[in-house]
């Protein structure tokens, strides 16, 4: 591996290490931006040996080099830091490919922190803007949640300038790396295990940048790498998240409602409902609707949009709109071949089909989120002057978090 990179044009080989006793003084010293470890030699305490390796503040990627059949060895690191891995045997131009990724990464990751304005102490880091979160979820699977959340992620960003951040809650089964050409980074398991350590500086450097100028947290790589992490993790995540500034915090769900969903529903500004013209997704959406009604969920954090992903249906949007007893927010158009293409692709909707019909209802569902924003910004402005009624003593919450 060294004589590779040593030959690779525009790489340099800042040093190698074969005894992994006593190399952390040594890197300190070196300061690189890609760290490859070959943890295939029988290396024990991965944990302590990621956590010394890719302290907050390092800025250096960590690639895990293991053979085929240590894929449990793998998981552990990857959990405890690791942000990419390469499974023996592998050609030359795999282990450069995956070099450049990571330094890409690691080079979009910081020209974003580059423009993080960082506020003095005092008063002024108090009072920062909170991003708003926006919690996108379907109680029926397979209706397009993680297109449109990762999409309106990038149309709200083009749309504001504003920092966005994209969270794949979808545990298990998350594929927002897929959907965005994202190669590998640190994953929301990564991210929990390290939380009660972690400071700002961590949290951003858990973001993976986007060439569209989101950052992203992706979902754990290994299934069971999702029991391990719990609601409340989640929770303060996407809590955190939101405090480091303004802007907005995109959560992809899944359509479990299991306690990691409640947790984000009850955290979130706005829960976006998506549904779709079929009977057994509108009657899967109704139920969830009428659950939060009975919860006295406030119904204002509800946006309903109505998504067609599959053929045309005959069940019209003001079908739709009695059927639920709510209005919709969006409709977004069924285009099936630029969707499935941009997919496969790996590259956004909004900016490769910017022109689609999808796209374009993708954009207006983006001013519409901004437009509400204003608005209940300035009604809190009025509200100020008016003494509330004491109406909201009896709500219940989705899930006991607790006030936050």
């Amino acid at each position: 591996m060294a004589s590779v990179v040593k030959s690779a044009p525009g790489m340099a080989l800042m040093g190698l290490v074969r005894d992994l006793a006593q190399p952390f003084d040594y890197l300190e010293q070196l300061a690189p931006d890609v760290i490859l470890v070959d943890i295939s030699s029988g290396i024990l305490q991965v944990e302590n040996l990621m956590t010394r390796l890719s302290p907050p503040g390092s800025g250096a990627v960590i690639i895990v080099v293991a053979m085929a059949d240590e894929v449990e060895t793998v998981r552990q690191a990857m959990l405890h830091g690791a942000q990419g891995f390469l499974l023996k045997p592998f050609s030359e131009s795999e282990l450069l490919n995956s070099i450049r990724q990571a330094y890409e990464l690691l080079a979009q990751r910081r020209a974003q922190l580059a423009t993080t304005p960082v506020l003095p102490p005092g008063p002024e880091a108090r009072t920062r803007p909170r991003a708003r979160i926006v919690a996108v979820y379907s109680p029926k699977g397979g209706v397009g949640c993680t297109a449109i959340a990762a999409n309106l992620a990038v149309a709200l960003r083009t749309v504001t300038r504003k920092s966005v951040i994209l969270v794949d809650a979808d545990l298990r089964f998350g594929d927002i790396d897929s959907v965005l050409n994202i190669l590998s980074g640190p994953s929301i398991g990564a991210l929990a295990n390290k939380l009660g350590d972690a400071d700002d500086l961590f949290l951003e450097q858990s973001l993976v940048a986007h060439k569209s100028g989101i950052r992203v947290l992706m979902a754990p790589p290994y299934l069971d790498m999702a029991d391990a992490i719990q609601a409340e993790q989640v929770r303060q995540i996407i809590t955190r998240l939101a405090a480091l500034g303004d802007g907005y915090v995109i959560v992809d769900t899944w359509s479990a409602l299991d306690e990691v969903t409640l947790a984000i529903a009850d955290t979130c500004d706005k829960l976006m409902v998506i549904a779709t013209p079929q009977v057994t997704a509108l009657r899967d959406t109704h139920r969830f609707l009428e659950a939060l009604n009975l919860l006295h969920y406030d119904a204002g954090k509800i946006m309903l949009v109505l998504n067609h992903p599959h053929q045309p249906s005959d069940v019209k949007r003001g079908d739709v709109e009695r059927a639920l007893g709510r209005s919709i927010v969006q409709e977004v158009t069924h285009t099936p071949y630029q969707v499935s293409a941009s997919m496969n692709r790996g590259v956004p909707l909004v900016e490769e089909f910017r022109d689609s019909p999808a796209a374009r209802d993708i954009i207006k569902l983006a001013h519409s989120l901004v437009g509400m924003e204003s608005a209940e910004k300035q009604a809190e402005v009025e509200s100020k002057t008016v003494v509330a009624p004491e109406g909201n003593k009896g709500k219940k919450k989705l899930f006991a978090w607790g006030t936050t």
